[in-house]
């Protein structure tokens, strides 16, 4: 086994605590297109996936009991936005924000994968606190299927993949509206758009699916945490400066005035997370972190627009906004 050190460097580990591997269930195993024919199941089943046999569990238990929306309806939405979601999700270790009985029962973070099925990757990484974890790895649809069946309705890969694990391949800005109003978030989304333009980068938006804004910069992993993370601080104050009546880098709520808008550059350190694109969020209405074009951006649209229920069709409608994302990776100029 390989441990991966704070300095990316892959090493031999001395003593490496491995995950306890669990058997896979047996019996007969249904297919995706059999999976996705279902109608209302319930208890546990196996799905075969790419050759992975992955253990399905209270498939019929409820996550939205508003919407009335169980895990069964996740799981096949998952499978099929996979071809989507996996690009952002691959290779990359996760933090699991676990909602095992769902959106309105108590949540929980998983850092340490303790067990899982004999498919499942994990990679051996030290946290802030300075503790030894084993990280789940996304790394195939029975993956991301398994991670799910766990309770993990929403999607937290780090920025970085195994191979370059102290360099992300992108940059992200994350506009918080609080209580400004989300014309206000639009707003300065597209000022977002103005500057990473004159700089001669090219910027990608979503929603969060939660209350704001996510703006992406896709980049070659070359550069290391605190530098890209400067450069994210710099492009948030341009920003918060050029529309300072709806726009700030002030942390502090009190400090803040109503109608501005949280520019926030934090979340591009080293073991921080935020919801991937595609990921499902554990928000009233099911809502999803959606890829936008710039022009859903300028006509406006709604945190509301896309849930796990429309988005699969949205997306063989109107094609996936974020499908060319990786093939725009940039490079910063900057002295280190």
């Amino acid at each position: 086994m390989l441990e991966w050190t704070s300095t990316g460097m892959a090493v031999a580990a001395k003593n490496p605590a491995k995950s306890k591997r669990t058997r896979e269930r047996e019996g007969s195993a249904a297919s995706r297109e059999e999976f996705l024919a279902l109608k209302k199941p319930k208890g546990n089943l196996i799905l075969e996936i790419d050759g992975e046999h992955v253990s399905l569990t209270h498939i019929d238990r409820v996550y939205w009991p508003t919407e009335k929306i169980t895990k069964f309806d996740l799981l096949c939405y998952y499978l099929r936005l996979a071809p989507h979601i996996l690009p952002f999700l691959k290779d990359r270790p996760a933090i699991l924000q676990r909602y095992p009985r769902g959106i309105n029962a108590p949540m929980f973070f998983q850092q340490d994968l303790e067990s899982a099925p004999p498919f499942i990757k994990t990679v051996r990484l030290t946290n802030q606190e300075g503790r030894e974890l084993n990280y789940a790895v996304y790394t195939t649809v029975g993956s991301l299927l398994h991670f799910v069946n766990l309770g993990t309705i929403e999607q937290h890969p780090w920025h970085s993949t195994v191979k370059h694990l102290d360099s992300p391949d992108y940059l992200m800005l994350d506009l918080d509206p609080k209580a400004a109003p989300w014309k206000n978030v639009l707003e300065v989304a597209l000022v977002c758009k103005e500057v990473f333009e004159e700089v001669g980068l090219s910027a990608f938006p979503k929603t969060s699916g939660s209350s704001g804004i996510h703006v992406y910069l896709p980049l070659k992993p070359k550069h290391d945490y605190r530098n890209i993370a400067a450069v994210a601080e710099a492009l948030a104050s341009e920003v918060a400066q050029r529309a300072p009546k709806i726009a700030t880098i002030q942390r502090s709520l009190a400090k803040r005035q109503k109608q501005q808008v949280y520019v926030d550059a934090m979340q591009n350190a080293r073991g921080k997370t935020i919801a991937a694109a595609f990921s499902a969020r554990a928000k009233p209405g099911a809502t999803v972190s959606m890829p936008l074009t710039w022009k859903q951006i300028e006509k406006g649209v709604k945190i509301s627009d896309f849930t796990i229920k429309n988005v699969p069709g949205l997306i063989k409608k109107n094609r996936n906004a974020w499908a060319k994302f990786f093939d725009r990776r940039q490079e910063l100029n900057f002295r280190a």
